[in-house]
Parts: structure tokens; sequence; C-alpha cells
């Protein structure tokens, strides 16, 4: 028999050989991409706005369409009017962007500020923002000034108010959050200076105010909540014993309905993260600060079966925080998102910290099938948890960041989304599955521009995971794409080029990240790529209108 082993042998060596293929190549999947094999990538992208500043704050999802509210200084592009320096801009797109209609609504004077919409139900809106004018849509402010107040409309499915509503008073009173209630009213969470007007129970420098309304705007009642200090608010949501809780964060400073036991942490003025429980009364049932020596604050809050997530940044490294990324309590380091889980009594169970050495924060937390969580907030860092940042200079320029936890917070997924300049990613997130969100933001990278290259556009994107999804039937008909998983070399084979060319097109090979890392030209009915140094990792191929597309794994 020589050197010739024995054919049971040899298929026993072969079949081994491939698991030990497979095996790697899923090991490669889920450790070298903290996953278990999702891969996200833009499947359609639109460009909005003039020639002034404008950007994406908030959106929903109606009938497979997005309403998108942004602040605007536009007066031309796809802005037909502007009241008078900032706009609250209204966008309604088709289900992959398409400009259905638009419109602004304000005065002469600015107003938005961290604007937001809520859908009642299917027809009827709720947008949220500030306001400094007393003219144009604003029919009535009691405090003209140039402080800025809270400003409530209530729109149709035409844009049309039904009603607006100012609140606050002569202060300074800043939006932070707003949520439709159980009886079809809107709760309003805003920052306060007023110890006037609308507000009648103010505690200190600024406090973090709530104000409840019907369905027909009338003020049903409001609570201001801090101590002789200064507050910062997050979020507000109504609880399934329809009471409320509400995240933000507070100096320490005693006085008013801040408890002095809460077991704050901050130094020198820095914030701890607050949580505060309301029941259906309005009473406080319990509250709590979480975080370390240095600035933290929460900017959501879920309620969970089990308990609480929140959802906040930090600047600290110890207290309630590990794991921070950088330098706690340096400015150039910058905030981590900082997420944790509390019990029904505020107690803590874990928390997380993710970045890296630059600045991260989030406003929009979502729950996954998996009883995880998905994160889509902004990351400046090219290091620590994130991978593929795309700014051309970190600490400076930030990406959408996608950060996918498990129940128990480890960061098991990432994605970055960003074109080299500055992205503006606020509360502008749709869920539609696990892995799959269209975002609404601001960018001023010069490439994804539209109008202006100086100031930001509005640019709404899916993403989504780009390994499902794909018809294979009709997308690789007439196409081989030989050997997957390849070593050193892959075949794209089509009888139908070597006839129907009648003119250059190209194969593109991206990565995950959506770089181009190949071209070359269609010369015959089989192209033959080599890859002996391409490093090891999963790629896709597209041919120039898209006719052919498709996933290739590289391993070695």
């Amino acid at each position: 028999m020589g050197n010739t082993l024995p054919i049971t042998i040899l298929l026993k060596l072969n079949k081994m050989e491939k698991l030990t293929r497979y095996l790697f190549i899923f090991i490669f999947i889920v450790l070298g991409f903290k996953s278990s094999g999702q891969i996200a990538s833009e499947r359609w992208f639109a460009c909005l706005g003039g020639s002034e500043w404008d950007e994406g704050s908030g959106m929903i999802r109606v009938d497979n369409t997005y309403w998108i509210v942004s602040r605007t200084k536009s007066n031309n592009g796809d802005i037909s009017f502007n009241h008078g320096a900032w706009d609250i801009w209204l966008v309604h797109t088709d289900s992959i962007g398409n400009l259905l209609s638009e419109k602004t609504f304000g005065g002469s004077y600015a107003d938005g500020g961290f604007t937001d919409i809520k859908g009642m139900n299917d027809s009827t809106f709720y947008i949220i923002g500030d306001s400094k004018s007393v003219d144009g849509d604003v029919s009535n402010n009691p405090w003209p000034g140039p402080n800025g107040n809270l400003w409530v409309l209530q729109i149709n499915n035409q844009g049309e108010i039904v009603w607006e509503r100012m609140l606050g008073g002569s202060g300074t009173d800043w939006i932070r959050d707003a949520n439709v209630t159980a009886d079809g009213g809107v709760i309003v969470l805003g920052l306060s200076t007023s110890g006037d007007g609308d507000i009648t129970d103010p505690h200190g420098a600024w406090d973090l105010w709530m104000v409840k309304l019907d369905q027909a705007g009338e003020k049903q009642w409001n609570l201001s909540l801090g101590g002789a200090g200064s507050e910062e608010g997050g979020s507000v949501k109504q609880t399934s014993d329809n009471g409320y809780i509400i995240s933000g964060c507070t100096d320490g400073y005693g006085g008013g309905n801040y408890d002095t036991t809460n077991n704050y942490h901050g130094v020198g003025g820095y914030e701890d993260a607050w949580i505060i429980k309301l029941d259906s009364m309005q009473t406080i049932q319990w509250q709590q600060c979480y975080g370390g020596h240095y600035h933290d604050c929460a900017t959501n809050i879920l309620e969970l079966q089990d308990g609480y997530v929140v959802l906040g940044t930090t600047m600290s490294n110890d207290g309630d925080v590990s794991g921070f990324h950088g330098v706690p309590g340096n400015g150039a380091s910058g905030n981590d998102i900082w997420v944790f889980k509390i019990d029904f009594s505020g107690n803590l169970i874990w928390q997380r910290c993710l970045g890296g050495s630059s600045d991260e924060y989030a406003r929009n937390i979502f729950t996954t099938s998996d009883g995880g969580f998905m994160i889509v907030g902004a990351t400046g860092s090219p290091d620590g948890d994130v991978e593929g940042y795309q700014g051309i200079s970190s600490g400076i320029y930030e990406d959408v960041w996608f950060a996918k936890l498990t129940a128990g917070g480890e960061l098991t997924w990432q994605y970055c989304y960003g074109g080299g300049g500055r992205e503006y990613m606020y509360r502008g997130a749709v869920q539609k599955s696990d892995y799959n969100y269209v975002v609404a933001f601001g960018t001023d990278t010069d490439t994804w521009q539209c109008v202006a290259p100086m100031w930001p556009d509005l640019r709404i994107a899916e993403i989504g995971d780009s390994t499902t999804g794909i018809n294979q039937a009709s997308v690789l008909k007439g196409i081989k794409v030989y050997p997957n998983p390849a070593k050193n070399y892959v075949v794209f084979e089509n009888k139908a080029w070597q006839t129907s060319l009648q003119h250059t097109d190209y194969i593109h090979i991206t990565n995950i990240y959506g770089q181009e890392v190949e071209r070359f030209e269609i010369k015959g009915d089989k192209m033959i790529w080599n890859i002996s140094q391409i490093k090891p990792g999963i790629y896709f191929y597209k041919t120039d209108g898209g006719a052919y597309m498709g996933k290739i794994m590289i391993s070695r």
C-alpha cells in the first residue's frame, strides 16, 4: 500500500478537516465580531435640507412611513418656509426615505431645542420642543423674552395644528422629554428656573419640572423635583402601576423634595444619576442616586418585568461605576455610555461602561427578543469597545454607534455608522427588529451632504443585518462564486458576462464596515480574485447596479 491510506481513513480525515474548518469559522464570527454573526450595513439612505443648519432630533414610524422632527435654520432646498431664526421642521417620508411632505412650525425667534415627536395614534401626534417666539404659530406666550419656554403641539397626519400650548414661567424652561400616557394625554419633562406661571412649587436653581396635559391640551397637574442646587433631566415614563419613573441627575444639595440620604457620591459639584419613582398620585415612592465622584447622569429608562434598565453617561470609575474607559474626570476622555439595572425598589443589580478613550453618549435604548438591549448613540472613539470608527479625527467627529448587550449587560455586538465628519445623533431612532433600525440625524460629512457643504443636513438611513433579507434565488441566479469559504482565491463565474456586457462593469468588494477593499473590471465569463493578502473575515461583493450581490467568508 506504500504511503496510501485506506479510503475509510481518508474519508474520516476529510470529514474532520471540514468540521475543524467550520468550527474555526464559527469561532471567528463569534469572537471576531463580538456577536452571533450579525453583520450590519446601510440598506438605504436619504438626505434632506437647505443651505443652513438642519438636523434630526426625534422620529416615529406610522404605516411603514416615517415622521421626523428636526431643527432648521434653512429657508430653501427641501424647506418650504422659515418663520425666522430656528424653526421646528416636520418631515414625512415613505419606507425608503422619499420625501412625502414637510412643514415648519415656529415664530420670529428661536424654536426647537430637544425636539421630539410622539404618536397618540396613527393619525394624531404630539410635537414637543422649546420656543422663544410670540408670533407665527405661537398663539399665546405669557412670558415673552429671551429665556424660552416649553412648547407642545398636537397635530394631525396632514401636519395641521390641532392645538398648541406654551408652558413654563418667566424664567428659563427647556424641554428634556415627553411621552404619551395611557389616557391619550402627554407627560412632559422639562428643566426650569421659573418660580411663577405654570410652576407652583420651585425648589432651587434648576429643577426638573413635570407637567401633565390631557388630549385637549388642558393642564391637569405639575410637579417640580429637586433641591436647593441644580438638577438635569433625562426622561419620564408612565409605569405599569400608572405611576411615573423619572431619570436625570442632581448635584446633591439638600432642600426641596430631594432626599439627602440618597447615597450621593459626587464631589466638588459633580452630579450623580438620579432616579425618582412616583405613584399614580404623584407622590414620591422612592428616589436614589447612582454614580461616582465625577459627572454621572441618566438619559433614559425602561421598565422591565423585574425592574428597570437605566441608560446614561459617566466620567467616574468608583462608587457604583467600574470599567470606565479613559481617565476619570478628565474632559479630554469625555463620557462613557453607562448602563445599569435596578430592581423595583431602586437597588443596583449590575452596571456596564461602554466606550473608548474619547466621548460617548446615548439617549436610545431598546429591548431585544433575547431579553437583552440595543443602544443607539454616538461615539468619538477609535478604541476600547469601539471597532470600525469612521471619523477623520477621534474626539472631534462622532459616529452613530450601535451597541448590543445581553440581559446581564455583556457587550456582544457593536457597529459604527459614520461618514468621516460629525454625526449629530439624538433621539431619532426607530427599531424594526433586533438588528434593524432607522435613524435620523444631522451630518456635516461632506460626501453625505446634499445641499450645502458648510452646515449639517438631515440624513435618514436604515441600518440592518446584511446577512439576512437577500433573496438568494433571484440575486444569485446565473452566477457561481467559489470556493466559499475561501483561502487563496475566489472565482466569480457567469456565462452571460461573455456576451451581455456592452460597457465596462466592475465587481466591488467591501468589508463589514462598508469600506471598499477591492474593485476589478469584468472582462470575461470567469474572474479570479487573489485573496492571499486579504485578512480573514466576512466580505461582500456587488456588481455595478446591484444585479449580483452576496457574501464571502475568507479563512486561513
